[in-house]
């Protein structure tokens, strides 16, 4: 049934209408209300107050999987680098310990040398002869001592100090010394000994001054010992006007330069002449020094030269360290690993793994029609060298100079083991040098693509440091819009 419309009921009408939509109005604002208190319900109070860290999080999301793989890789090389360093350090440990064995005065066999008398010493290398020396001293080698009495304010400045040893000549000019001390005219003993060890022409004549019974004297003493080493002195251009001594200075003789001398077997053999006390062309390897003569014909020094084979053993046995040192160091590089133990850094590369065969090749290879085997010198089970004293012992005194053969010489094991090592060391084109530089590359290759991946997260750090400010920003406007209606 329809009923007429009514203008009284117009405003109950109109007042139905706006009551829903308010209500409306209230329930969507309520629903935006919930939906920013839930976008921000999830985020820390940290990243509500500063943007840059939420979009720290996510500019490193987007290069993280790059990131992890350019570390994984700075790692690996990083691993290289230093496992080349180790092996580096390895090869030349080796090497030094080897060079030392390859010296014709140093090398491997020893020997030893004893003397009768404790007043004498002697020492042998590795060119010595076993054997047994006697030599009567006839006389020790001395320098030549001399005493110049020039005492102060009595011999005028003037003239010429000469001194003369063999063809050598040193010239002094008096006032010129008397000018670098006090100028007073006369040559004091001070200014003289400055002037002759200061003087570039000195044949090798030291000055003192030496003071005896309240006089000054200078003492004049050669540098070197020997029949060589006498000199003379001589004053020329001097004028004795001023002079207020009527005596001038004299050199008196303390001790004579004189070589020394010593007869083979006894006083009667053969005579033996040195500048010094030390003889070391007599007997081949060896060294000798007398500091006594003898004191009558019987009183004959002795000396004992043997092969010390324990001592050429020790010498061996750096070798064989060194060597089994040396080989640990590359298969720790080079092993493939296990259940228990973890793949070396190297492991697979069948060019570091070579190089132990290379030693051990060079090591067993013949030299002089002998090798380390027939020292006694094999490798164990577990690849060392290890050295059978007996065996060693019973060929050095066979055959010394066949150790001498494999360790000393251009041909030798060492100069062979000593090439080898330069072939990986050599600073320019060396197996190491140049497996660096493949890494430096690398490296270097890595470094730019890390710049690049830097570049990249700081773009996007900054955009999204742009994209939150601003959300927050429509977020918060939002809120305070919204915030009218209620």
């Amino acid at each position: 049934m329809l009923f007429p419309a009514r203008a009284g009921n117009l405003p109950r009408q109109r007042k139905m209408l706006f009551l829903p939509v308010n209500n409306l109005l209230i329930y969507i604002n309520k629903i935006i209300g919930m939906l920013i208190a839930f976008v921000l319900a999830t985020l820390t109070e940290s990243q509500m107050i500063n943007p840059r860290t939420i979009a720290q999080e996510i500019a490193y999301a987007d290069v993280a999987t790059q990131a992890t793989n350019l570390q994984q890789k700075q790692s690996e090389l990083d691993a290289e680098s230093a496992a080349l360093d180790s092996l580096s350090s390895a090869l030349n440990d080796f090497q030094s310990a080897i060079d030392g064995l390859n010296s014709e005065t140093d090398g491997p066999v020893t020997f030893s040398a004893t003397s009768n008398n404790d007043s004498a010493t002697i020492t042998a290398n590795s060119q010595a002869q076993a054997g047994t020396y006697s030599f009567y001293v006839g006389q020790l080698a001395q320098a030549q001592q001399s005493t110049f009495d020039l005492n102060d304010d009595t011999f005028s400045a003037t003239g010429t100090f000469s001194l003369t040893m063999g063809d050598s000549t040193m010239d002094i000019d008096l006032a010129a010394a008397d000018d670098e001390g006090d100028g007073d005219g006369f040559i004091d003993a001070s200014e003289l000994v400055n002037a002759i060890n200061d003087a570039d022409d000195n044949p090798g004549v030291s000055a003192a001054l030496v003071k005896t019974d309240g006089a000054t004297t200078i003492m004049l003493t050669s540098d070197t010992t020997g029949a060589q080493s006498a000199f003379s002195v001589n004053v020329e251009g001097h004028s004795t006007t001023t002079d207020t001594s009527s005596t001038g200075p004299t050199l008196t003789e303390m001790t004579a330069a004189q070589d020394a001398v010593i007869h083979l077997g006894g006083a009667t053999g053969p005579t033996i002449t040195n500048s010094t006390n030390t003889f070391d062309d007599v007997i081949p390897g060896v060294t000798l020094t007398f500091s006594e003569v003898s004191d009558d014909d019987d009183d004959l020094t002795t000396f004992t030269v043997a092969e010390d084979s324990s001592a050429s053993q020790a010498k061996v046995q750096t070798f064989v360290d060194a060597y089994n040192t040396l080989v640990d160091t590359v298969d720790s590089l080079t092993t493939s690993g296990s259940e228990t133990s973890s793949a070396g850094v190297f492991a697979g590369d069948s060019g570091l793994k070579s190089l132990a065969n290379q030693l051990d090749d060079i090591a067993h290879a013949t030299y002089g029609d002998v090798s380390i085997v027939d020292y006694g010198i094999t490798l164990d089970s577990n690849g060392h060298l290890q050295i059978d004293s007996d065996q060693f012992n019973e060929a050095m005194e066979e055959n010394p100079d066949g150790l001498s053969a494999i360790f000393v010489g251009e041909d030798s094991m060492v100069a062979q083991m000593d090439d080898l090592m330069d072939s990986y060391l050599d600073s320019s084109n060396g197996i190491l040098t140049l497996r660096q530089q493949t890494i430096d590359d690398q490296q270097d290759k890595i470094q730019d693509e890390a710049d690049q991946l830097t570049e990249t997260y700081n773009n996007n750090y900054e955009r999204y440091v742009e994209e939150y400010t601003n959300t927050l920003i429509e977020v918060y406007t939002m809120q305070t819009s919204m915030a009218a209606f209620m």
